[in-house]
């Protein structure tokens, strides 16, 4: 099966486009949990320390829970193929360096099993003279408030901690990918970027071994295009000429000093209209009492979602996938013409049948999209709005393997780079960014051009009005939702809970935006050419007043009537 497991694709999709028939209504929820029972499953070395280990002693690889697998309906069989940090197969590894496991099997479902791991084997002899210090303690453990019994026990729990540290180098994977990248490594004399991780570089190896197994062609991302007119950037300038008062700055600055005081916490604040930056300013001091700056890096939590429908938008743009085929249409391993396959609109708009939001990895799963297949017999696309992130690391998936880029390159190469971001860094593609304020305004920006910054076009005009909010296809449904952006209402004051008045708006009714977990804000009014984001670590009740307040003083003062 090890030389064949590709040529069975075609036989396994077919299968899978009957198999859901057979499947009654009311066993389809059970079904459905022992789906999802199965794609939790993991593959793990069967010793301790597998992961790095010595030339000789291969790991053999196991179901962490046999027993489990069983049960859901398939054997413990899988074949396991070796790759060196060449690409080149081996019976088994047999030399130092970095190896590529590939897992291949099926699903209970009937469709292929796929999964892909890094190890690191270890040199026959070690240079002993250099031997990393892992000692360390946790300075701040237990915290001032702690128990005396907690304090006295400190020295313990750090010797605990050193050893538990060790054990995990050698025997998680996360280990093996940040020995083999360090081994592999030549100095560039500062500390690395974000993209130059030993994540992301493996991220390269696993994405240029899935496809040539697959065989597959990619196609070129082109850079964006020149435009004879440079489109609105982000700049300094006069309130006169962003049309607000002179006291617009002043007014907003010093509810944002009075809301960072009251609640303790920091946070950068960024607003600008038609370009200018009406205030661009940090407020409140950090966990050590240090005043932030404008570079104060914030995870964003879900408008990473916003980002990732904007990286999309380019492949959309040149035709390189399309919007309302179904994901099979890249993902080679799925059943064409099935009802169970969502589209790439579905993926992003939350309707795709999709739940979760990183889980298995999300993007930095080698074959994230062959675990979703692993239960997409009981998938429902299109028949329900729930909100999810899965679409969206499934749309980066796809954009790997339409651009030959792993999805953080693809990132940094064609959004990050081009617009001067600093080292803006994306662990997944639907919940996991880390922006600055001027990194989010230069998007909101980006926003409201519709798909321009500066002298350059990532995608035209009709490109972006996809992204923007549509009323979904389903029965029953009044929402109406886009890609990565949904519509913002903020309402005035004594104005009916949910009016969809203009006249009862406090910015245009063209206002879009996207939530955070983390209490950022993006919010981009289409009408005035408005940007206003902000960022910060976290969010608490104690800001509900704050942001209902902020939005209406924003509105104030901003306005020159």
């Amino acid at each position: 099966m090890k030389n064949k497991s590709f040529l069975w694709v075609g036989i396994c999709a077919l299968a899978l486009s009957f198999s859901a028939a057979k499947i009654p209504a009311c066993q389809i929820e059970e079904t459905r949990v022992d789906r999802h029972l199965f794609q939790t499953q993991e593959v793990i070395p069967a010793k301790f320390g597998g992961w790095v280990f010595q030339v000789g002693s291969t790991p053999r690889l196991i179901w962490r829970d046999v027993d489990e697998v069983r049960r859901l309906g398939r054997d413990a069989a899988f074949d396991v193929r070796w790759f060196d940090s060449e690409l080149n197969e081996s019976p088994e590894p047999n030399a130092a360096g970095r190896w590529l496991a590939s897992i291949q099997g099926f699903a209970p479902n009937g469709t292929p099993m796929r999964r892909a791991f890094t190890f690191f084997a270890l040199p026959t002899k070690i240079d002993n003279n250099f031997v990393p210090d892992l000692t360390f303690e946790f300075t701040n453990f237990p915290g001032p408030n702690a128990p005396s019994s907690w304090k006295e026990f400190k020295p313990e729990f750090d010797r605990i901690s050193r050893d538990i540290l060790n054990r995990s180098l050698i025997d998680s994977e996360k280990g093996a990918i940040l020995i083999a990248g360090i081994a592999e490594s030549v100095p560039v004399g500062r500390p690395r970027i974000p993209i130059e991780s030993t994540s992301v570089v493996n991220d390269d190896f696993h994405l240029a071994l899935k496809l040539k197994l697959m065989k597959a062609t990619v196609r070129t991302l082109q850079p964006h295009r020149l435009r004879e007119s440079p489109a609105t950037m982000l700049h300094d300038g006069a309130p006169a000429d962003a049309g607000v008062p002179i006291d617009a700055k002043t007014k907003i600055d010093d509810f944002c000093r009075d809301w960072a005081k009251a609640t303790n916490e920091p946070f950068v604040t960024l607003i600008a209209r038609r370009g200018v930056i009406i205030t661009h300013q940090a407020f409140g001091n950090d966990e050590s009492d240090v005043p932030i700056t404008q570079d104060y890096r914030c995870w964003v939590a879900s408008i990473t979602k916003t980002v990732t429908s904007i990286m999309f938008s380019q492949f959309v743009d040149q035709h390189l996938i399309e919007l309302d085929s179904p994901i099979s249409s890249v993902f080679s391993d799925y059943p064409l013409n099935d009802s169970h396959v969502p589209t790439f609109r579905q993926c992003l708009n939350h309707t795709s049948g999709l739940s979760g939001h990183s889980d298995f990895g999300g993007m930095k799963n080698p074959h994230l999209e062959n675990v979703i297949l692993n239960g997409i017999d009981v998938n429902e696309p299109g028949k329900a709005y729930a909100y999810s992130g899965m679409g969206f690391e499934l749309v980066a998936k796809a954009m790997e393997i339409a651009s030959g880029k792993s999805a953080a390159r693809v990132f940094h190469e064609h959004l990050f780079q081009p617009l001067g971001f600093g080292d803006a860094a994306l662990g997944n593609a639907s919940s996991d960014g880390e922006f600055t304020a001027m990194e989010l305004g230069i998007l909101g920006q980006w926003v409201a051009n519709e798909g321009s910054y500066g002298n350059k076009e990532f995608i035209n005009p009709a490109t972006f009005s996809e992204l923007l909010p549509k009323p979904l296809e389903i029965p029953g449904a009044t929402e109406e939702q886009g890609l990565g952006l949904h519509w913002v209402r903020h309402r005035k004051p004594g104005s009916a809970k949910d009016s969809m008045r203009p006249e009862d708006q406090l910015y245009g009714t063209h206002t879009v935006g996207h939530g955070s977990f983390s209490g950022c804000i993006f919010v981009v009014d289409l009408d005035q050419k408005l940007v206003i984001v902000q960022v910060r670590k976290k969010y608490s009740s104690k800001d509900d007043d704050w942001y209902y307040r902020f939005f209406q003083m924003v509105a104030e003062a901003i306005d020159s009537k």
